[in-house]
């Protein structure tokens, strides 16, 4: 889940006030003017006083977000969680991936993290990759098999209308377990959380 703000910006010679967003590939800026800066993009950045300037090939960005949060911001943008951060998969966790991972980043994170596909139903985390809508499909069989104190992961893409997040919602949902997280696994896809409801 990113990080938000309400702000005071400076872009060039232009200053707003409006809302910033922190997010794990980039920064957006929404005011009386628009600025999204990729963080591999960017130059520098740095806490200056209650500043986070960020200086990209485009400019320079200066967010007035107070000392403790812009040092909070840089410490993120400097030190970014991986994937498996973000899952919340540690070492030692079982976990069982059904279809395949949706780019060679977060495949390297996973193979790094010592992921694979044939760690049973006794997993501590099932990732489901859902590409299509048939790749939903799964969901009902997970979820029947699913511990009580595993976690069901569903992976699907952005920006597609064949499979939204209302989608993977109600494919949840439908099988009695209930969504608690939200996480960007790549720069084309999403992740939704679904657990067993607690008694």
């Amino acid at each position: 889940m990113g990080q938000e703000a309400n702000v005071t910006a400076c872009w060039g010679d232009s200053n707003s006030q409006g809302k910033a967003l922190l997010e794990g590939d980039h920064l957006l800026f929404r005011g009386d003017f628009r600025v999204k800066l990729m963080l591999a993009d960017l130059t520098t950045v740095e806490a200056v006083g209650d500043a986070l300037v960020l200086t990209a090939p485009e400019g320079a960005l200066s967010l007035e977000l107070g000392a403790t949060k812009a040092a909070d911001w840089l410490n993120r943008i400097r030190n970014p969680k991986s994937v498996l951060d973000k899952l919340g998969i540690k070492p030692g966790h079982r976990v069982r991936l059904v279809g395949d991972p949706p780019d060679p980043v977060l495949a390297v994170e996973l193979a790094r993290g010592g992921v694979t596909g044939d760690a049973g139903d006794d997993a501590d985390f099932v990732l489901l990759v859902a590409d299509a809508p048939d790749g939903l499909e799964a969901v009902a069989d997970i979820a029947a098999a699913l511990g009580p104190k595993s976690g069901l992961w569903i992976a699907y893409p952005k920006g597609r209308r064949d499979i939204t997040e209302m989608g993977v919602l109600t494919a949840g949902r439908a099988t009695g377990l209930v969504d608690n997280k939200v996480c960007a696994v790549s720069p084309t896809h999403t992740a939704l959380k679904f657990v067993r409801r607690k008694a």
